[in-house]
């Protein structure tokens, strides 16, 4: 891998060496258009253990202007935070006493993000890489074959670098690109495969499990049937797990009365009683069940990141191994719209 120096060496080298001294400010201004739920971007400064370096707001406004100090040449990550989750949204170069601005349509953010300013050139081929990269992973997320997925990765990477030596970057920025390029590759493959596993799923049996509940008394998924099945997989380490179980309350309270549906949470904690503890502390209600870290059922699934929802139809065959979560409000609309169906068919 290159070295964090040896990759910010080009800045240095192509742009000149910057006296640091304690007034080097820089500026920086983003103008964005079709601004519809855009809270605001952070800049981070990742090597500084992700320090934010400025939080641009655009609650009232459709351009967001800071000044920020910056001591050194060097690159900085961007994210946007909308509707409440953060996504990256790629990495600039700024330096003491630049001036750069940045113009992005909301709708589109990754094709219209457009540079002009202090390191133009450099700047928009990094943004032209992102931008590669994001259509690779809307493609995996709507389903393509790892065949076709290979081909796609082969023709972006050669469009990246054509790109670069079309715009005349330097060799050292083209090579920190190409290889952040292939190290985003790997990891996508690896996703592809996972998600194709997962849409093979679809339509199949999967409710043949059976866990632990708190008096330690074995729980079969199959006793549900007929009913359809949320289910929530979390741990008790999980954070982002238990700001799903607020949400999830609220599904339960909703379908309280509905015995066409089953809201079923189940822990893959690797100790039985650490798990029956906590709920136990917490008095959380509902069904509780323990799955254990390296079950079949947690195999069966390729559970990996959490929290992590299934919804299973009332013959146990599953209708979605990757189920949004309860604090969309689009779960609601689905869970209610399928049960009205199947009142419908009745």
């Amino acid at each position: 891998m290159l070295k964090l120096s040896y990759i910010l060496l080009f800045v240095l080298i192509i742009f000149g060496c910057t006296e640091e001294k304690k007034d080097s400010f820089s500026t920086i201004e983003v103008q964005v258009t079709n601004r519809q739920l855009l809270d605001s971007l952070i800049i981070y400064d990742k090597e500084k253990s992700w320090e934010i370096k400025s939080t641009l707001r655009f609650k009232e406004s459709n351009t967001a202007l800071d000044t920020l100090h910056i001591m050194e040449n060097k690159l900085y990550q961007i994210y946007s935070f909308i509707d409440g989750t953060q996504g990256e949204l790629g990495e600039f170069i700024m330096s003491p006493n630049s001036k750069i601005l940045l113009s992005m349509n909301e709708n589109a953010p990754f094709d219209s993000s457009n540079y002009t300013g202090s390191f133009e050139l450099p700047n928009n081929f990094l943004a032209y890489s992102k931008k590669y990269q994001n259509k690779l992973s809307e493609m995996v997320r709507k389903g393509i074959s790892q065949e076709e997925l290979e081909i796609l990765i082969q023709d972006n990477g050669n469009s990246i670098n054509e790109k670069g030596m079309a715009l005349g970057i330097v060799d050292t920025l083209q090579a920190y690109v190409k290889e952040k390029f292939d190290q985003f590759s790997g990891v996508l493959k690896k996703k592809n495969t996972k998600y194709l596993y997962k849409a093979s799923l679809v339509n199949t049996l999967g409710n043949g499990f059976s866990f632990k509940d708190i008096n330690n008394k074995n729980i079969s998924l199959t006793d549900f049937k007929g009913k359809y099945i949320y289910i929530d997989v979390w741990a008790t380490w999980c954070k982002p797990c238990k700001v799903e179980h607020e949400f999830l309350k609220e599904l339960e309270e909703y379908f309280s009365e509905n015995d066409a549906l089953q809201i079923i949470s189940v822990s893959i904690d690797r100790e039985y009683d650490k798990w029956k503890k906590y709920i136990t502390s917490k008095s959380m209600e509902g069904i509780q069940l323990h799955s254990g870290s390296d079950s079949e059922f947690v195999k069966f699934y390729d559970i990996g990141a959490l929290p992590r929802f299934l919804f299973l139809d009332t013959k146990g065959n599953i209708i979605s191994p990757d189920e949004i979560r309860p604090s969309n409000p689009k779960t609601l609309k689905k869970l209610e719209a399928t049960l009205n169906g199947m009142l419908a068919k009745k």
